[in-house]
């Protein structure tokens, strides 16, 4: 069975470094892992622009897989050579956007024509034209946006729907990441669960390993202007969904303690949706104005002596359809705190303090909890651990060769 797999995110996280966010993380984990299985004939490619192709082409070259490119013909070297021409592009009237068309229709057509199964891990599946067409799989992270758009900002779910909406139900099959998600996948499509494959995550180890070395954890807080003390951290996009403003209030809550003068609150990540409002919340509010930081966007090898030198994750998120940062936490060494909803008791289990992300009381008497109880702190530490090491990238692809063999022998 000849498997070709559309990565084209990898390329594009090599043009924006804000792009490498968790989805790049866990598309170029995986299809390494896949592309390292000797018993899959498999090839990678990207049906984006031609830009993103070569760069995804460079991407997999300098980790040793340039022979894993879904090959091309004549025809499409020659465009590939034309695009990086701008100069001649334009005097010959060609623009880069109809050279990628081009180029997208030719590699479609031939995959079309080669592949025994197209997986696209993140864009929308081709249509393909010719008679004989390859069975089709798409993963689908989750369908928060179809089920809860009050959580995203206007127009956000018609932008993901071309994707959902770019495979049959009856006829395709999907990867999806929790059984959560498969649930909604299958209730909201009304999909044969068969046809619906789950390959839970992971959190890379040359990422996420406990940070012993004090000096290094101190220059990563001096980096990121973090406050000497004790802090809490939290990882996330900033916007309603991963419930920010609740977090604050908890937060607030535990400051008016005595015995707490020294404690911050870290958020790292990008600004997103609705946030404005809790900015200028902080602003406003003497005791949190000083006491909240936003880091913005963070570099890998920064992440692991950012974990390992906070008292506690914190992870309330009103609905998720994995939760890779409470794993990322735990494989660091970080007791968790998370919600007792959608995906997250799969990934955290009984190795973390699950809460009613509603309940303010609830999550501040967890925060109290880690911060005062230090045999809590040590016992979640060791069950976090060893609940991360229940994840492995190997693991993920095995699942997802297994899907492969499962959908190519369920194809009608």
């Amino acid at each position: 069975m000849k498997i070709v797999i559309d990565v084209g995110v990898i390329g594009l996280a090599q043009l924006f470094e804000t792009a490498r966010t968790g989805i790049y993380r866990v598309i170029s984990s995986l299809s390494l892992e896949l592309l390292a299985m000797e018993d899959l004939d498999l090839s990678y490619t990207s049906l984006s622009s031609l830009q993103v192709n070569q760069l995804t082409d460079q991407y997999f070259a300098e980790h040793g897989y340039a022979a894993g490119a879904f090959p091309r013909n004549g025809f499409e070297r020659r465009l590939t050579a034309l695009a990086g021409c701008d100069r001649q592009a334009v005097q010959e009237g060609i623009t880069a956007k109809i050279l990628s068309k081009l180029y997208r229709m030719s590699l479609t057509g031939r995959i079309g024509t080669r592949a025994d199964l197209f997986h696209s891990h993140y864009s929308a599946l081709p249509r393909f034209r010719s008679g004989r067409s390859p069975v089709r799989v798409l993963t689908i992270y989750d369908i928060i946006p179809l089920i809860h758009p009050e959580y995203f900002a206007d127009g956000f779910a018609d932008e993901f729907r071309p994707i959902v909406e770019s495979f049959s139900p009856e006829n395709d099959f999907i990867f999806t990441i929790s059984e959560c998600s498969k649930n909604d996948i299958c209730s909201y499509f009304k999909m044969d669960p068969q046809r619906v494959f789950v390959t839970p995550l992971a959190a890379s180890p040359a990422l996420y390993a406990p940070v012993r070395d004090v000096e290094r954890i101190a220059e990563v807080k001096e980096q990121f202007h973090i406050p000497a003390g004790r802090y809490f951290l939290t990882l996330a996009t900033v916007e309603k969904r991963k419930n920010l403003a609740l977090s604050l209030q908890s937060f607030r809550e535990i400051l008016q303690e005595p015995g707490y003068d020294d404690l911050s609150f870290v958020l790292v990540g990008t600004r997103g949706w609705k946030v404005r409002e809790v900015c200028e919340d902080i602003e406003n509010d003497p005791l949190l104005r000083d006491r909240v930081l936003f880091t913005g966007f963070v570099a890998d090898e920064h992440l692991s002596a950012l974990y390992s030198g906070a008292e506690a994750f914190l992870y309330p998120s009103l609905y998720e359809g994995f939760g890779l940062p409470p794993l990322e936490a735990m494989q660091c060494g970080l007791p968790v705190i998370t919600s007792k909803t959608s995906s997250l008791p799969e990934v955290v289990g009984d190795a973390g303090i699950l809460v009613d992300p509603l309940d303010k009381e609830e999550i501040c008497q967890a925060m109290l909890s880690l911060l005062e109880n230090r045999e809590l702190r040590r016992r979640l530490v060791r069950k976090g651990l060893e609940r991360a090491g229940r994840f492995s990238w190997r693991r993920c692809a095995r699942q997802t060769a297994d899907g492969y063999r499962k959908a190519w022998e369920g194809r009608e």
